[in-house]
């Protein structure tokens, strides 16, 4: 899973936290960019706080964090530093149980690209469940399929606020929505 990541995946200095100031803001900076791109290469929409992926009610046992090739790992604490920077620069959203969503791209350009999906699918002004749009056929070849519900109530959400979108809801959770 891991395998495809750029060469300073392997560089050890990269999982110790850095005492230089400066220098630690860079290697916060390049997590960041790997934690991206791993999620984005394996369609890992969460991922807990250990760096491994969630999916369904599993939880996969291959740590971004922990590299085998070259036998590191990054500490706890160092790990909570960059889950803090991927939220403040809204790269992820922590959800209640401590796992994150992973945004390779904004909740605004997700919500475009779901009315993107909406107009080129000749939905709009229908009703569509979350189910129809993240696992149905006529999403297969869009990039949100499979979306994790939480991150999809996220960007329909946006999408609601620009005035584009109704939301069906069922026991406080988001089962449909109507573009418009």
């Amino acid at each position: 899973m891991t395998e495809s990541l750029p060469p300073i995946y392997n560089f050890p200095p990269l999982y110790t936290c850095q005492p230089n100031v400066l220098i630690r803001e860079q290697q916060l900076t390049t997590w960041c960019d790997l934690l991206l791109e791993f999620s984005k290469k394996n369609k890992a929409w969460c991922v807990n706080q250990e760096g491994s992926i969630v999916r369904d009610l599993e939880t996969g046992d291959n740590s971004i964090f922990k590299n085998q090739t070259i036998q590191r790992t990054a500490p706890a604490p160092f790990v909570d530093q960059i889950w803090s920077r991927m939220v403040e620069t809204q790269k992820a959203v922590k959800l209640d149980n401590g796992q994150y969503l992973m945004l390779w791209r904004s909740l605004e350009q997700w919500s475009s690209v779901f009315l993107q999906w909406f107009e080129t699918a000749g939905k709009l002004n229908q009703v569509v469940t979350l189910y129809e749009l993240l696992e149905g056929d006529e999403s297969l070849e869009w990039e949100f399929h499979e979306m994790h519900h939480k991150l999809c109530e996220l960007c329909l959400q946006k999408l609601r606020d620009r005035g584009r979108a109704t939301l069906l809801k069922e026991q406080n959770r988001i089962v449909g929505v109507k573009v418009l």
